[in-house]
């Protein structure tokens, strides 16, 4: 109740007071959408944040695209594919295509991308999307040979969305900066992005804004079609009210992460159309099971399975709202390869307590939660695990601090989230937490072998096997805690021709005005 009525009052203050931002709406040509995101690069290979996974399909084509319609995937910058052999992907390039700052794209631009993303230092946020590459050649000027280390079915998905090209030499000037000690390095996220997109970055204030405009020169031929918004302006608004109320007043075009608690009242304007849907993100906790973080009690497979039996997902998912539903595998389940046919732990905090006491700890135990995302979900586990006699000590700290500790193997139960960064492949959600990467904290030899043979397996059926042997041993381990998967509301202007789809990604290239 006090968050709508501190929303009716931002809103009522706001229309009454006008705007301090210029409109942005249809009559000027200009898509403004805001999250309270601050963004420090829109640089994908340097910053998964899923805004920046947004302007990338807009400001930046790939080799390849995926259809979010008919999760088709189809030539993009190439415009034809092979597979030589189990390892070697040749691509034909599209011959006329300019980047935006007016230069051809050929073959060694796409070398050149590659080659720098995939250097053990380079630094990039996501490796998988490129782990899977041992080289990339220019066979000659339109057509690109890239060798994968292993067979890779997959590979179309990692080609479309999150891997743009950049022209040769795009990270050669990169500002140089100052780490740990008197070292220094290329901050390579700080160079713009230049790419061959519907749209242009024009401008950009770190944390503040940033302006996109159509790309005149972007190829007839597209699967993306043309684009048909002037120009796209993106904005970082802290305050959830004050992105309701901006709305309402045409100052924003587009929002999400509308509470539920908002939607029903915000439904009722006539310039604003809400929908909710699934997205591909995924809430967990992730356990030490390895013991990565010393001798936790987490080490023992009935502490884990105590904590699975102590958290009601039902209840969860509807504290959630908007479309959340109960996660039932470690992996999000349109996700090829994904099952649910794995054991679940039903909410029984009797059979929680019994188990801790099977354990030694009849008298509950302490062990440190860390979570960085949504407090009051967190909050949420929080209360079912100390009502089990669980006594967490809760550690609720930025990403930016979370993610050392969870590298260095110094986290014995965290909550953390994942949405695959919009890819629709396991090999993007299970296999990036159980295959002896920093971030598996389970450090099962066996379940590496089965996600490394499933990962590499070009018969979809074998794969399927095998990710549904992985999946299973993760839940019978109780490895982690699935969740929910989240739900989003979005809420847009009414002469917004928007598409809402559930990969959780805004496909702005594909919107147009009424």
């Amino acid at each position: 109740m006090r968050r709508y009525m501190a929303f009716a009052a931002a809103c009522a203050a706001l229309i009454a007071g006008g705007v301090s931002e210029g409109r942005a709406n249809k009559a000027d040509d200009t898509l403004n959408w805001a999250t309270a995101t601050e963004i420090d690069t829109f640089d994908i290979y340097y910053q998964g944040l899923r805004e920046v996974v947004i302007a990338t399909l807009y400001n930046c084509d790939s080799l390849m695209y995926r259809d979010p319609a008919s999760n088709e995937y189809k030539p993009l910058l190439a415009e034809a594919y092979r597979w030589v052999d189990d390892t070697t992907l040749e691509l034909d390039l599209r011959q006329g295509i300019k980047f935006t700052d007016g230069t051809d794209l050929d073959a060694e631009d796409v070398a050149y991308t590659f080659n720098h993303v995939i250097k053990p230092d380079s630094g990039i946020n996501v490796r998988l999307t490129v782990d899977w590459i041992d080289s990339v050649e220019a066979v000659n000027p339109h057509q690109v040979r890239i060798k994968a280390k292993a067979p890779t079915p997959a590979a179309l998905e990692y080609l479309s969305g999150n891997t743009p090209i950049y022209p040769s030499g795009h990270y050669d000037n990169a500002p140089v900066v100052s780490v740990a000690g008197d070292k220094t390095r290329q901050d390579w996220g700080a160079v713009l992005p230049v790419c061959a997109g519907p749209y242009k970055l024009t401008q950009f204030e770190p944390g503040r804004t940033a302006t996109w405009e159509k790309n005149p020169d972007y190829f007839a031929d597209s699967p993306k079609g043309q684009p048909q918004l002037g120009k796209i302006v993106y904005r970082t608004i802290s305050d959830t009210e004050a992105q309701l109320a901006e709305l309402l007043t045409g100052s924003v075009d587009w929002i999400w992460g509308v509470p539920p608690e908002n939607v029903e009242q915000l439904s009722t304007y006539e310039n604003v159309t809400v929908e909710a849907a699934s997205t591909t993100r995924m809430a967990f906790l992730m356990l030490d099971a390895a013991g990565r973080s010393g001798d936790t009690p987490a080490k023992d497979v009935r502490i884990r399975q105590a904590i699975a039996h102590a958290i009601d997902r039902d209840a969860l998912a509807d504290l959630v709202g908007n479309s959340a539903g109960v996660l039932r595998s470690m992996c999000y389940a349109d996700q090829v390869g994904c099952t649910e046919d794995v054991t679940q732990y039903d909410y029984d905090p009797e059979k929680a307590k019994a188990l801790l006491a099977e354990a030694g700890y009849k008298d509950g135990l302490d062990l440190p939660f860390y979570a960085y995302r949504d407090r009051r979900y967190s909050e949420a586990v929080l209360a079912y695990l100390r009502a089990v006699g669980i006594r967490p000590d809760f550690q609720f700290i930025q990403n930016v601090a979370l993610r050392p500790l969870i590298i260095d193997g110094k986290v014995p139960m965290a909550h953390l989230t994942w949405g695959s960064q919009g890819m629709m492949d396991a090999s993007a959600s299970v296999s990036l937490y159980f295959k002896f990467g920093v971030d598996d904290y389970a450090r099962d030899a066996e379940l590496r072998d089965m996600l490394v043979a499933a990962d590499t397996a070009m018969d979809p059926e074998k794969r399927k096997e095998l990710y549904a042997q992985a999946l299973a041993r993760i839940a019978d381990q109780a490895y982690s805690v699935p969740l929910f998967t989240y739900g989003r509301a979005y809420a847009y202007s009414s002469d917004l021709g928007y598409q809402v789809t559930s990969d959780e990604i805004a496909h702005f290239y594909l919107a147009k005005w009424k």
